[in-house]
């Protein structure tokens, strides 16, 4: 689709809605032949690559076996940094790449990507004490390169004492601290970011379509991948996505796809599993800043412990996992871990009964065989070229997505001989408004319906420029601005919202991507979910048993994730699903 450009910015042409009800005609847009570009796989890097090759004026469509986001993608720690930790092995070429796109993240998407203090404490016992300094010096100095002639920072790094650190993060009262080093990056909400790259692919033409799973790949008579055998996961059926060039962009799952292009290539992914605990805020407090909480355990891992709403983050683990890919949940070692992590800083006796929600996830980091622990494998990302021409890009991680599609498509326009820069350094994610004029516009406009100043906060951080959608409906029909659950401030518009310009097909997809009710409570939201799945019924015109059967299938996925800690009602009590 064309382009245009005005004072300087790039401007896409068009705006088609994002629905299930738009899902039918895009595949068969799809399958009318003449794609450039098959994406396989709606993370963060697929949908970078459909943005970054739609923007230079390709066909594209993108696809996944489930919702957007549905795995690694969602299940990060909520965060765009740089990744401090890294300077440890050395990496200063991956961290300076992280801190160049996180601060250019905060230009593009300041909804979504905002500025975050974090606290490095220190213990008498800390090792290493002196080169942190050093080390946070050099983060500051790659922040600093990246911002020149762009604008827009997070703060530089300085040394605080106990009593100061503590004011910010009260959970660190009773640790012994020493002192501690203030610094700066960035939290996100990782799934809203995927579905915001995806709504702007789409601005640009790109055609998409989830729940669609390839199962084949097609060749010509000389062996090259011209595209995709793609089973409907939704409505039944097969169909045949042909295209120019194809993209792996399946993450943990390349192995599989590579696999259908070279039957017996050798796995290039070793999975490794993170795991994140989420408990009341009021039982490990922390006001405005985040914790990196080196390691107390002698094992070298480090941890984050990070406030988020109503709640607090805790995690994650660093673990090889080589177990079903499709069975992930939370064990009783992964649970009794990140417990005994927090407790051995926070000193708060923190138990089972105090986790609200919990999530797991696994990296999709590239295979080194000399290693000997996960923190030795490096996060840096590859780009494969297959000997059918299939096109894998893994490795990486959610921070430098858009530089992992930009070396994806910068391959495919010197295939085909084309002058087409990347230009995703210039495309606003969220529109063109100041974050702070659309928060107190956003905010007057929910007071004059009776919605507070945190449910319009949280309008803002979802959905930026569109928060101003979700309170017509809310004008429209004044119970759709009933809050869904005490965890999180989210109202029923935005269950309409979802369904219509989200993508959202399932119950799942709302309360576990576009919400994240199914990590912040610990009933998951199921007191909301049959008006919820009542509200996506309607518009996604689906029945009563359907309804019904939506809840079910939620719960069923909720307890499958959390598994050892099981799924409970808001009262605790446990609650059976299957």
């Amino acid at each position: 689709m064309a382009s245009l450009r005005a004072s300087g910015r790039l401007l896409p042409v068009g705006n088609k809605p994002f629905s299930v009800l738009t899902r039918a005609a895009d595949l068969v847009d799809a399958a009318d032949g003449g794609l450039d570009v098959l994406v396989v796989g709606m993370g963060a890097t697929g949908a970078g690559v459909a943005l970054d090759a739609a923007s230079r004026g390709l066909k594209v469509a993108v696809i996944d076996k489930g919702d957007l986001a549905s795995g690694t993608s969602s299940k990060s720690s909520k965060l765009v940094h740089g990744g401090l930790r890294y300077l440890e092995n050395y990496e200063f070429g991956l961290v300076r790449e992280g801190v160049v796109e996180r601060q250019l993240l905060m230009r593009l998407a300041p909804h979504l990507v905002r500025p975050m203090d974090f606290l490095y404490p220190v213990w008498p016992d800390t090792a290493k004490r002196r080169l942190l300094g050093l080390g946070l010096s050099t983060y500051d100095a790659f922040a600093f390169a990246s911002l020149v002639g762009r604008g827009g920072d997070v703060r530089r790094h300085e040394r605080v004492s106990a009593e100061e650190a503590i004011a910010l993060a009260p959970a660190l009262a009773d640790s012994e601290l020493a002192y501690s080093y203030l610094y700066g990056d960035c939290a996100t909400d990782d799934a809203r970011l995927v579905l915001s790259l995806v709504q702007a692919a789409r601005r640009f033409g790109a055609l998409t379509a989830t729940y669609c799973e390839a199962v084949g790949l097609r060749k010509d008579d000389t062996g090259r991948v011209v595209g995709a055998v793609v089973e409907d996961r939704l409505d039944g059926g097969t169909v045949e996505l042909r295209a120019h060039h194809v993209v792996n962009a399946t993450g943990v799952w390349v192995d599989h796809l590579q696999g259908l292009e070279e039957p017996g290539r050798p796995a290039v992914v070793q999975p490794s599993k993170g795991v994140h605990l989420v408990v009341p805020r009021d039982r490990l407090p922390l006001l405005e800043a985040s914790i990196l909480l080196p390691s107390k355990q002698g094992d070298g891992r480090s941890m984050f412990a990070i406030p988020w709403g109503r709640q607090t983050i805790l995690g994650t683990t660093d673990t090889p996992y080589d177990g079903s890919l499709e069975d992930l949940s939370l064990t009783a070692d992964d649970l009794d871990y990140v417990l005994a992590a927090g407790n051995a800083v926070f000193r708060r006796d923190l138990t089972a009964d105090d986790v609200l929600g919990a999530w797991a996830g696994v990296r999709p980091l590239l295979r080194n065989e000399g290693s000997s622990s996960m923190s030795d494998i490096s996060r840096r990302h590859t780009l494969v070229e297959g000997a059918g021409g299939l096109l894998t890009i893994t490795g990486g991680k959610l921070t430098t997505y858009r530089r992992m599609a930009k070396d994806v498509v910068d391959r495919i326009v010197e295939r085909d001989g084309r002058r087409a820069r990347c230009r995703t350094d210039e495309i606003s994610l969220t529109g063109t408004r100041p974050y702070a004029a659309l928060l107190a516009e956003t905010t007057a406009a929910a007071g004059a319906l009776g919605l507070d100043e945190e449910v319009a906060a949280s309008l803002v951080r979802q959905s930026g420029e569109a928060a101003s959608d979700v309170l017509s409906l809310v004008a429209t029909d004044p119970s759709l601005g009933d809050t869904l659950s005490p965890a999180a401030p989210h109202i029923a518009a935005e269950v309409v919202q979802a369904a219509r310009s989200e993508g959202a097909a399932t119950l799942e997809d709302v309360f576990s991507r576009r919400f994240r009710l199914s990590l912040r409570a610990r009933d998951a939201g199921l007191g909301a979910a049959p008006r919820a799945a009542a509200l996506l019924a309607v518009e996604t015109g689906r029945d009563s048993a359907w309804e019904s059967a939506q809840v079910s299938r939620y719960a069923e996925a909720v307890r499958r994730e959390r598994g050892v800690l099981g799924l409970r009602d808001a009262d605790g009590v446990p609650v059976a699903t299957g």
